[in-house]
């Protein structure tokens, strides 16, 4: 499958963004994947790699500039915690890179996309509370205290047993 299919697949399975109206998922060559960052950035000369100093402010740059070219899967998520992108509410970002062991890309699958995706969307969202936290690690430390009781209540195989016989003492003679 090319990644057009995938890509209209996805869409028609898992659905848009209903905020955004962009594909929940997607999949992306990342050579071709850009982002504009607010930073300070180094510049330097394309021939001879020498510095020419610092620019601050709103700069693209290469989105996975990190990983060799490869396919990535990528999930449409709200913007909240990133400072360096701030005019997008929602970005991208990666979940399944399609690069081997050695970092080596490999080749699309459908079906590896397909179960990663199954499995985030079927998963079961749990909002627990403090008195749930609470609850389970009180729970969990009465079974614990309930196993040293058992190991310790339990007779030892290396020593005798006590019987009538060797608990009463007899007088030599």
């Amino acid at each position: 499958m090319t990644d057009v299919q995938i890509n209209n697949k996805l869409i028609r399975i898992y659905g848009r963004e209903p905020l955004t109206n962009k594909p929940r998922y997607r999949v992306v060559f990342s050579e071709f994947q850009t982002e504009k960052r607010y930073g300070s950035y180094d510049v330097l000369t394309q021939e001879t790699g020498i510095w020419l100093g610092v620019k601050q402010g709103l700069v693209e740059i290469k989105k996975y500039w990190y990983m060799k070219e490869c396919w990535v899967l990528e999930r449409v998520e709200p913007n909240t915690n990133r400072k360096d992108i701030f005019y997008d509410k929602f970005t991208y970002e990666p979940i399944l890179t399609f690069l081997d062991k050695d970092n080596n890309p490999l080749p699309l699958n459908w079906r590896a996309i397909e179960f990663l995706v199954n499995k985030i969307e079927r998963a079961v969202k749990i909002f627990k509370t403090e008195a749930d936290h609470q609850a389970e690690y009180d729970e969990a430390q009465q079974v614990e205290e309930q196993k040293v009781y058992a190991f310790l209540d339990k007779p030892d195989p290396t020593k005798q047993l006590p019987t009538f016989a060797t608990s009463t003492l007899l007088p030599k003679g």
